[in-house]
């Protein structure tokens, strides 16, 4: 009844259009990305590639806004009449800090990152593009928090290393998950590297807003939106890898080289605005095994607001024919396989389709829609085994935000899942998830912002065979001490159900029986995190001390009595830490960054949370040992300078030696030093930049048997035409 009444107001009138464009003060160049809201309103927009945009806006006077990593916030007030079209033009001027105003992800909306409970990282669109990596995996590996392990993605040591099977940190791609039905697990092959705008990365407890997966926090990838004038780009990437540093490792005398060729065209049809990228990426790779033909194609279709609604259209293909390296023949041969593995491969093949519908019914509420579906094929050629399996993720969300007034908001929706499967590795099942969701935002004051929320998931397997219920709860709040002082805080539950290959696997994997285990329960974990953020003047310091309770971690097993394997749910854990972050502007053109993370992360006989004293925590020391895969200390820096049109910029990332692993705990293990070294050229449309990865040429292994990538040289040509 609300609804239709709010409808009907919303119809009495004729709205307006506020359009316009969103620019760079010094240089006049359009800002794509830009975030443009109208405050105290549901009403928001991105700028498209050439910084314009448009807004349907009922009649009245509204503070319009501009927001942009990097730049400062530009603002002006405008008056909308019944059926007018005002234009304006916002100029942002550059900051020396390139600092995320605005993030979406942690709220399920567009919110200040000041008034985020929870820790969030942003990399902008200068960030993606000048460093030009192959996947969005090796830009990741600087954001502090961050920590990947054989292509697996983990927030503050949520992650170990279990070979692909699910994964505890949600992947978003325009606010559709993209973890695969079969595995639960992440295909950053199938990503277009080439067309990210922006990513933001949310650490913690994210399972109020987004069910299963977001357990220990949640990456969302925002791609790039077409432009209202024909253009066109062009990205040659060129490089080849070094030769190892040990005489006896240098397997091949080839050069072993790599490339990527990606080419796109975005323009304006009439209402539609219309994009397409196509590219190519092969590699011989640096060890044996290690070689890749990739393709990828994209396309997007946006419609713009039409009678109040919005809508857009995103279909990704990808595939991908790979060598598949396990481990390696002997630490003297670190890059062969073992004999008998030498043409083992893996072929893939990824579709996913991306639909939403935003309708903004006033300016306090607004519907939205959304459909997607994510279809995965892959195949082993083995020697001793073909298995395959082919996946359908398919959902929808429905999802209202409403701003009951001007320091009120609610925030509703449902969202049902269903995950087909049909795999000689897992057997054919099929998972469904409901789940239902809210979340208030209250500002009792300038000052303070307090957020509430609450989700509950329903997973069947298989037809009733199995049913789970989990309820996850939230709170958060921020304050503002200061001008320049905002102290956060944030206490929320997360889960993860297990996905089919960890209930069902049924294979020989490395020389080990796996067999399945149906009775699998979800993880759960409760994260808290007290945070506090310091602007001073040229610098911005970041400080938060966190606390992860675990539950029911899977983990495999040996089967007592048996040479067989299974996954089981044997793990109580606890990670206690704290991160440091600052970045700071600098003279002459410098600028600088330093994100450390320290973790003690226990697992075992882990006292009640609510048992703070010295005595409890000495026997927890005591009776628990440590997770393995996770080092107790990383350090990421780097020092940046850039004149225009010239650019250079050092990376140095540090992790610590890893205490403890699982498959071969007798190898020797080191902790980690890798230096990266970037820079270009920026011209009016082209832009030349290198890249020198492990420039210092430094072995080490993240997993057992496997070293990590040796130092490579890169080239990379962008042009728009």
């Amino acid at each position: 009844m609300v609804l239709l009444v709010l409808v009907g107001l919303a119809r009495a009138q004729e709205a307006g259009f506020l359009t316009g464009r969103v620019l760079d003060a010094s240089t006049g160049e359009p800002l794509p990305g830009a975030a443009v809201t109208l405050s105290g309103t549901v009403l928001g927009t991105m700028a498209d590639i050439e910084g314009r945009f448009v807004l349907k806006v009922p009649p009245g006077i509204y503070t319009v806004e501009a927001v942009l990593i990097g730049y400062r916030p530009a603002r002006r007030e405008v008056r909308i009449s019944p059926g007018d079209t005002v234009q304006v033009v916002l100029k942002l001027k550059e900051q020396p800090l390139r600092l995320p105003p605005v993030v979406v992800t942690a709220a399920k909306k567009a919110q200040p990152l000041r008034e985020v409970p929870i820790s969030t990282s942003v990399l902008g669109r200068e960030d993606l593009r000048e460093y030009a990596a192959q996947t969005l995996d090796q830009v990741l590996r600087y954001v502090s928090g961050v920590e990947l392990k054989g292509g697996e993605v983990g927030v503050r040591a949520s992650t170990g290393y279990s070979k692909g099977a699910g994964s505890r940190v949600l992947l978003l791609v325009d606010g559709a998950p993209a973890i695969t039905g079969d595995t639960g697990g992440i295909n950053w092959d199938a990503l277009p590297a080439e067309e990210i705008e922006r990513v933001e990365v949310v650490k913690g407890a994210g399972s109020a807003l987004y069910g299963s997966n977001a357990m220990a926090g949640v990456i969302q990838v925002f791609t790039r939106r077409p432009s209202r004038t024909p253009r066109t780009w062009l990205r040659l990437t060129a490089g080849c890898y070094d030769r190892p540093y040990y005489p006896q490792w240098r397997w091949s005398s080839k050069v072993r080289d790599f490339y990527t060729a990606t080419v796109g065209h975005s323009r304006r049809l009439g209402s539609l605005g219309v994009l397409f990228s196509a590219s190519r990426q092969a590699s011989d790779g640096y060890r044996q095994n290690g070689d890749y033909l990739r393709h990828r194609l994209m396309g997007k279709v946006e419609v713009e607001p039409l009678s109040g609604a919005s809508a857009d259209l995103t279909v990704h293909w990808a595939e991908e024919d790979r060598g598949q390296f396990l481990y390696w023949k002997s630490q003297e041969e670190a890059l062969k396989v073992p004999e008998g593995m030498e043409g083992d491969r893996v072929y893939s093949a990824k579709w996913r389709f991306n639909g939403s519908i935003r309708w903004a019914v006033g300016p306090r509420l607004a519907a939205f829609v959304r459909g997607y579906a994510y279809r995965t094929y892959w195949r082993n050629f083995f020697r001793d085994s073909q298995d395959h399996s082919r996946a359908l993720r398919a959902g929808c969300e429905v999802r209202t935000e409403v701003s009951v007034s001007r320091g009120f908001s609610v925030t509703t929706g449902w969202e049902l899942v269903r995950d087909g499967v049909s795999s000689s590795m897992f057997g054919g099942h099929t998972l469904w998830d409901m789940a239902g969701y809210a979340q208030a935002e209250w500002r009792p004051s300038p000052l303070t912002t307090l957020t509430a929320g609450l989700r509950y998931d329903r997973q069947v397997v298989d037809d009733g065979k199995t049913v789970e219920a989990q309820i996850s709860p939230k709170f958060g709040a921020t304050f503002r001490l200061s001008p320049d002082v905002m102290l956060r805080t944030s206490v929320g539950r997360g889960f993860r159900a297990p996905s089919v290959a960890e209930r069902f696997t049924n294979t020989s994997i490395a020389g080990f029986r796996v067999i399945p285990n149906p009775e699998l329960k979800p993880e759960r974990a409760w994260a808290y995190e007290v945070g506090l953020r310091l602007t001073a003047g040229i610098a911005v310091v970041d400080l938060a001390l966190f606390q992860a309770e675990y539950w029911d971690l899977i983990e495999p097993q040996a089967v007592p009595g048996s040479p067989l394997v299974q996954m089981a749910n044997v793990t109580r854990a606890r990670v206690r830490g704290a991160e440091l972050e600052v970045k700071a502007g600098l003279p002459l053109g410098f600028s600088g960054s330093l994100g450390y993370t320290y973790l003690v992360p226990r697992q075992g006989r882990i006292p009640t949370p609510y048992r703070w004293g010295l005595l409890q925590a000495l026997q927890s020391l005591k009776d628990s040992e440590e997770l393995p895969y996770r080092p107790r200390h990383r350090l990421i820096t780097s020092l940046r300078w850039e004149m225009k049109p010239f650019r250079l910029e050092a990376r140095f990332r540090y992790a610590s030696r890893v205490r403890r692993v699982k498959m071969y705990p007798r190898d020797e293990r080191v902790p980690q030093y890798v230096v990266d070294l970037s820079g270009g050229v920026r011209r009016e449309g082209y832009t030349i930049s290198f890249r020198v990865d492990n420039l210092l040429q430094y072995h080490y292994t993240e997993v057992e048997r496997n070293l990590a990538p040796i130092r490579s040289l890169a080239v990379t040509l962008m042009a728009e035409l």
